[in-house]
């Protein structure tokens, strides 16, 4: 509150004062009291008429621009949204693996480093949302931490540059309404990709450490031209299609292109099907040698506290595992594999989420055992179960404790200096959020 402000407050309650009854003598006393009254109502009105000039200028200061900025550039910034995160954890890991280089979780995603404390990510999103109303819009998420150094798209950068251009694309609404076009607009440029359960971001996640499916049966980032469509406003139905360079690259390694697609299906607010698709050669300097994936994803919530959710992933790629080993003769490679989630609210500010899945690496092509120097395998499995809990101390304020335990089909772990079959982690993350 002002000092006009207060100022008038206590004239106003001045005046009731000597406004009752209790005030309201007779004689020489009622006429000094007039002229007090007076005197009030006359500071009343000097301090309301203050009080609207500044109120005026504050407007008319609002409305004008910046200092040697013109108009158009501020009221174009006063549309930006400016979001972050900022990700790090302490991983230790129960069988003190050790290598020549690295203390390292091998066949993780993003919690590759054992025993020590990781600054994941921290990232910076600038955004213009589009509408209708504002068709036109863009988004830039600029990152930082040993998790880019994972999700580095090929052309953009080194492979072990710790900062990534995760996001760079434009975006716009086509300018006009047909039956059945309730929604149709584009997006050119670097995006992440329509497949998956999780997302590259772990605070929009359910689990600190990514899935298996995440990390190898699935891309991270695409660029190309990508399409959203809703036929009605009030359908159920939203398709994604797109035209992109490939599988995590900006700058294509042939001169064909890659097709993908999703269809959404929300027929309840607690139900939710998508199944998206992805086809085109990616492997350098071919145009023939076809990769294919068929991602599905279903969402159910139950009762208000309680959300599950599965993933089943189905790739292939021609000649992929010949391309792989260099072997003369062409082998193609396959994997698949399925992941169930299931996250309870117990409290507001408490959660606990549970991930439980299966990958089958047919050809040893995805996980890279099928080149590994010291024990190649052409057939891994593997299944993990993963417990997490989290906590949200403060509304931006996220941290978790999570278990995970890995169980494979051959030596794919280490342990101390020996290979083994298993391994167990326990990780502390802390994310602050903006």
């Amino acid at each position: 509150m002002t000092l006009e402000k207060i100022g008038i407050v206590i004239i106003s309650l001045s005046l009731m004062m000597v406004s009752s009854p209790a005030f309201a003598d007779s004689g020489d006393d009622t006429e000094g009291l007039k002229k007090e009254i007076g005197i009030l109502k006359e500071r009343l009105n000097a301090l309301e008429a203050r009080l609207q000039k500044s109120d005026a200028k504050a407007v008319e200061m609002e409305k004008m621009p910046m200092e040697g900025v013109p108009a158009a550039i501020t009221s174009f910034a006063k549309e930006i949204e400016v979001h972050g995160s900022v990700d790090t954890a302490y991983i230790f890991n129960t069988s003190t693996p050790v290598s020549p280089n690295a203390r390292t979780n091998n066949l993780r995603v993003f919690d590759t480093e054992a025993n020590g404390f990781m600054l994941h990510l921290a990232e910076l999103n600038f955004e213009k949302t589009i509408s209708q109303e504002s068709p036109v819009g863009f988004r830039v998420d600029l990152s930082y931490g040993k998790d880019a150094e994972i999700f580095d798209a090929a052309g953009l950068g080194s492979g072990t540059d710790e900062f990534d251009l995760q996001q760079a694309y434009a975006q716009f609404y086509v300018p006009f309404s047909l039956p059945f076009m309730h929604a149709l607009n584009f997006r050119l440029g670097k995006y992440v990709t329509l497949h998956g359960a999780e997302v590259i971001e772990s605070v929009d996640n359910w689990n600190h450490s990514r899935s298996l499916l995440f990390g190898y049966a699935i891309p991270f980032t695409h660029t190309g031209l990508r399409a959203y469509y809703r036929p009605v406003e009030d359908w159920p139905v939203d398709a994604y299609i797109g035209i992109v360079n490939g599988w995590d690259n900006v700058s294509d390694n042939n001169r064909a292109k890659s097709i993908e697609a999703m269809f959404c299906y929300t027929p309840f607010d607690s139900l939710s099907l998508t199944v998206a698709g992805m086809f085109g050669p990616e492997r350098a300097g071919s145009n023939e040698d076809f990769r294919n994936l068929i991602d599905t994803v279903v969402t159910f919530k139950p009762f208000d506290r309680l959300t599950l959710k599965a993933n089943y992933d189905f790739g292939w790629e021609d000649n992929g595992a010949s391309a792989t080993a260099g072997s003369a003769f062409e082998k193609d490679a396959a994997w698949d594999g399925i992941a169930g989630y299931a996250k309870y609210d117990i409290f507001d500010w408490w959660s606990v989420a549970g991930r439980g899945e299966y990958f089958h690496d047919r050809d040893g092509v995805r996980t890279g055992q099928l080149t590994s120097a010291t024990m190649p395998m052409t057939d891994v499995e593997i299944a993990e179960f993963t417990l997490t809990n989290e906590f949200k101390l403060y509304n931006n304020l996220i941290t978790r404790l999570e278990y995970r335990y890995d169980k494979a089909s051959g030596q794919v772990y280490t342990k101390d200096k020996i290979t083994a079959n298993h391994q167990s982690t326990i990780a502390a993350e802390v994310i602050y959020k903006f």
